[in-house]
């Protein structure tokens, strides 16, 4: 697979995987292997663990959909003046962040994706990490009825502070 040749979209979410595996190598000691793409309605990618075929859905979280904006280079003009700015520093991290993640969680359990299927959730806002999601866990809600067999987060862009399975608990 030659990611460098890929779409922005497609790039980040497989770095997101690649990194994803790397630490659940290192810390869960979990073979998943990158098989190959996925296209809709099916998950984003497929990969084997112990011969079974495992589904990979791939979501980044922001913050925001500004601090996504800003992050990808995307900026609305009207978001530069000084009173967008001000009003946008005033909201806490915490709510910002846990407020993207709950609604990619609640977002993604709306969908079906067929087989057994995790869902990545690759952590693209640098103020957080590993410590701040664990601070947090309590408020981060995953919906009963999902189709997802496990829910993973990438606790920063490229996983160095590690990863945590949100679903089972």
């Amino acid at each position: 697979m030659n990611v460098k040749n890929l779409d922005e979209r497609r790039r980040l979410e497989a770095y997101a995987v690649i990194y994803f595996i790397r630490e659940l190598r290192r810390r869960y000691r979990r073979w998943l292997i990158l098989r190959d793409f996925a296209s809709p309605p099916g998950p984003d990618f497929y990969c084997l663990l112990n011969g079974e075929r495992i589904g990979i859905e791939v979501a980044h979280l922001y913050g925001s959909q500004r601090d996504a904006r800003m992050r990808l280079g995307r900026e609305r003009v009207e978001e530069q003046t000084k009173e967008q700015r001000l009003a946008h520093s005033r909201v806490p991290l915490n709510v910002r962040v846990l407020t993207d993640l709950n609604r990619i969680i609640a977002d993604k359990a709306e969908k079906s994706y067929g087989g057994k299927t995790w869902l990545l959730i690759r952590n693209a806002f640098p103020p957080w990490t590993r410590d701040d999601f664990e601070q947090y866990i309590s408020e981060i809600l995953i919906p009963e009825d999902h189709s997802f067999k496990e829910i993973w987060l990438l606790c920063d862009i490229y996983g160095s502070s590690g990863i945590l399975r949100l679903f089972p608990r």
